[in-house]
């Protein structure tokens, strides 16, 4: 109990970020149990599981399959705490992007983007991320569906991807470092300036992010809260391609932890739905009941199927008809 207060001080007053503890209900085995002192949280907003590592010793390997791990069965960002690291290892942490916490020495959470050494806040470069974040993701994608125009303020943005100021602005920081942007200051405010629409979708074809967490089946029936069609399910109402499969519905993992008990899991043959879990609101940019097109195109871009490949070539047609006269 005594460490644990210390992590949670230590985390609040360098980074300033809340911390509200949550009961840990997940079944998980018991060389993690053995393992970790295992915390859940909220994080500033972020579910969160601390792993306080309690031998060292431990090849990092390890670390990183009990990660894997907790995150499957909790959708959450895993902190991993260690009592002391060496800097070849904070290293390798960095580079793989996993979070960690040295209690008065360091604290590494890109989710939040926060990186601080000895009480000195150091800027996460472009270097640290070997992708975009969801967020960042998200305005690119609700650029492309101009739902977000260049020249929109961060406020204007913020609304539309339902995000606060902070966490918007963290953003676009990292759009900016990323070349997709560009912030001109106008008076006290600022203002967005995108690359074209033509640039951005060449380089998020390849650069963006999958929003999957993880794929599930279940036998329940769905909720009633904001849950989209997606994947083949989505391509079938946006193409002429004919979908027999278990309809596919996407989620956020929000959604998912706070309904984890009412969604049973199943194996394939005696499932109702194919359900996706995703890092971000599936229901942003969506339309009607299904997820934005161009998630789709990113989800099922290598399937194999040449009638999806087909239908999925149709539907870049159209979305690149939104991009002419830009």
């Amino acid at each position: 109990m005594k460490y644990k207060d210390a992590l949670f001080h230590y985390i609040e007053t360098t980074t300033g970020y809340g911390i509200q503890e949550k009961e840990l209900t997940m079944s998980l085995p018991l060389y993690i149990q053995a393992g970790y002192d295992l915390w859940s949280c909220s994080v500033s907003g972020f579910g969160v599981v601390f792993a306080h590592v309690k031998d060292t010793t431990t090849d990092m390997r390890i670390h990183y399959n009990a990660v894997r791990k907790i995150e499957e069965k909790c959708p959450c960002y895993v902190v991993l705490v260690f009592d002391s690291l060496g800097s070849r290892n904070i290293n390798r942490l960095i580079e793989k992007r996993q979070s960690f916490v040295i209690i008065d020495k360091y604290v590494y959470m890109p989710f939040a983007l926060m990186q601080m050494k000895s009480e000195k806040l150091l800027p996460i470069s472009r270097k640290n991320f070997q992708s975009l974040t969801p967020d960042a993701d998200m305005i690119l994608i609700g650029y492309l569906n101009k739902n977000i125009q260049s020249g929109f303020m961060i406020s204007q943005i913020a609304s539309m991807i339902n995000r606060d100021i902070r966490a918007t602005s963290a953003a676009l920081s990292i759009l900016e470092s990323f070349e997709y942007v560009r912030i001109e200051k106008e008076g006290r405010s600022k203002r967005i300036v995108f690359n074209s629409p033509e640039d951005v979708y060449d380089r998020l074809k390849e650069e963006g992010i999958s929003p999957i967490k993880y794929v599930f089946y279940s036998d329940s029936p769905m909720l009633d809260h904001p849950i989209m069609n997606s994947g083949y399910s989505a391509l079938s109402v946006f193409s002429t391609l004919m979908d027999e499969r278990i309809p596919t519905r996407a989620m956020s993992s929000k959604i998912r932890m706070r309904h984890f008990s009412e969604l049973n899991e199943c194996e394939k043959e005696n499932a109702q739905f194919r359900i996706e879990v995703w890092d971000r609101d599936p229901s942003i940019f969506a339309v009607d009941d299904n997820v934005n097109p161009l998630y789709v195109l990113r989800t099922l871009r290598k399937e194999n199927d040449e009638r999806t490949q087909y239908a999925l070539e149709l539907l870049e047609q159209e979305i690149m008809k939104k991009f002419e006269g830009n």
